[in-house]
């Protein structure tokens, strides 16, 4: 008889459970009693199996290993034979787990893991309620950061921060009264319904504050998370989910002397979609989706069991632009599309040094080249983010000619949401969002400001900078 344990499904002899459950009903606590740092270690049952004195319960200490054991003594596992988990778990909480079956169960059971179901050639995604993992084929095993929680935990904060700026309530005011975590929690849940697909709306009555959100506002939303790199992206490191893979992509070709070349490729548990859209920018491919307890019904397809472990940390400094431009000996637009067209850094300066002296047609015809500069610029190479760095900086500081506004509004569009830009180009994306906040309501831009503000939170910035964006992000709307 075969068990998959995951989040925050599990299944055994064709019963679906929630593991979090079973260990309080064990215990005989109401969920709804527990406080919120409670549930949420409840919720991470599985990401803290190896912690020590990880709940704290009444009078009960509880080791986290200790939770999974009260979890399954309702299960009488006596006929359990083989255990399907999930990659994240690959090391020490397998050996847990595995002593664990043996010690107090009296059961030897044979240990899957996700990947091991899908053929050899397969990208499979497990998520976690803290962490999620991605196996590139059983041969290089992910274990990134990222799960359920903080695309929660990200998407309300967002919604909150938009609210306050809309609504014009004042965070400290909230604060003061003791509102502002209540608030916050109520956006966190908003959020969580429109991630799960069961409202379209953020609703906060007593504020007298109702609107829609987008399918498109969800996604940007969530990017400084899932991210927006594509392969051939110039990555030096990681700084969220997709970009993290990227790179992992490139390791995999260094290290086993060969692409990987995915023919399937699927994405396991609850909250699935936002690293099914991550996934299909970098793949070609379509990206199937499970939801864990189907696990227990598929054949071993793939043997290998030993898989190098890659950690992903992501950093909460903020990428910086460190780039070196010789001076050139003209600075005009001709200069500017020859530099560009033989990509040479001395088209940095000309861009900078335009950008203070263009005027009348001159401007006009430097707009348009800076939006074509945009236009055919990716992020594979440091000198191509280089020229994106000082076309936005170059745009953020002048006039745009107001025929050429729309077109500069899409180019930013399309760039302002990769995460991978330096700090600087950010807050000069910034600053043209709040020289033209009132001609940017309706575009993608205007989730910009909020999302600034919220990507910054956990992040090592300067003082000034910290107040820019939230002076910003506060009176946008």
């Amino acid at each position: 008889m075969r068990a998959y344990l995951g989040y925050p499904d599990s299944s055994f002899r064709g019963e679906e459970f929630r593991l979090k459950n079973l260990f309080l009903n064990e215990v005989g606590v109401d969920y709804s009693s527990v406080p919120v740092e409670v549930k949420k270690k409840l919720l991470a049952l599985l990401d803290g199996l190896e912690k020590p004195r990880y709940l704290f319960i009444g009078d009960v200490v509880y080791d986290g290993i200790d939770l999974l054991e009260f979890a399954l003594f309702s299960l009488e596992p006596t006929d359990l034979t083989e255990l399907v988990l999930p990659g994240y778990l690959y090391g020490k909480p397998t050996f847990l787990i595995r002593e664990l079956l043996k010690n107090t169960f009296g059961r030897k059971v044979k240990i899957f893991y996700d990947f091991n179901l899908f053929p050899p050639d397969s990208l499979v995604v497990n998520v976690g309620y803290t962490k999620s993992s991605v196996s590139l084929g059983g041969q290089l095993l992910l274990m990134v950061p990222i799960g359920e929680f903080h695309l929660v935990d990200l998407f309300g904060n967002y919604l909150f921060n938009r609210f306050i700026s809309e609504s014009g309530a004042s965070n400290a005011k909230l604060r003061k009264e003791g509102l502002r975590g209540e608030v916050l929690d109520r956006c966190r849940g908003e959020g969580a319904r429109v991630l799960f697909g069961r409202s379209n709306r953020v609703e906060i009555p007593e504020f007298n504050y109702s609107r829609k959100v987008a399918p498109e506002e969800a996604e940007l939303a969530l990017t400084p998370l899932t991210g927006e790199s594509q392969f051939g992206d110039w990555i030096e490191r990681p700084f969220d989910f997709s970009s993290a893979l990227v790179y992992s992509l490139y390791r995999f070709h260094e290290q086993f002397k060969e692409e990987f070349r995915p023919s399937q490729i699927t994405v396991i548990g609850r909250l699935t979609w936002p690293f099914v859209q991550a996934l299909q920018r970098i793949f070609p491919l379509p990206v199937s989706t499970l939801a864990g307890p189907e696990l227990t019904e598929m054949e071993v397809k793939n043997g290998s069991f030993r898989a190098t472990i890659s950690n992903v940390v992501l950093p909460n400094r903020v990428p910086r632009s460190y780039f070196e431009a010789p001076e050139p000996t003209e600075s005009s637009v001709e200069a500017l599309r020859l530099a560009f067209r033989k990509r040479e850094w001395q088209g940095l300066k000309i861009i900078e040094n335009l950008s203070k002296t263009a005027s009348g047609k001159e401007l006009e015809s430097f707009t348009y080249e800076l939006i074509n500069i945009m236009k055919r610029t990716s992020f594979q190479t440091k000198l191509e983010v280089a020229y994106l760095n000082y076309s936005i900086a170059a745009l953020s500081k002048m006039k745009p000619p107001e025929r050429l506004f729309p077109k500069v509004v899409k180019e930013l569009e399309r760039v302002a949401f990769n995460w991978l830009l330096p700090f600087d180009t950010k807050m000069n994306l910034l600053f043209f969002c709040y020289s033209h906040k009132k001609r940017l309501k309706g575009t993608k831009l205007e989730f910009f400001p909020p999302l600034m503000l919220t990507y910054i939170r956990d992040k090592k910035i300067s003082e000034g900078e910290r107040n820019f964006v939230r002076t910003v992000a506060e009176s946008f709307f």
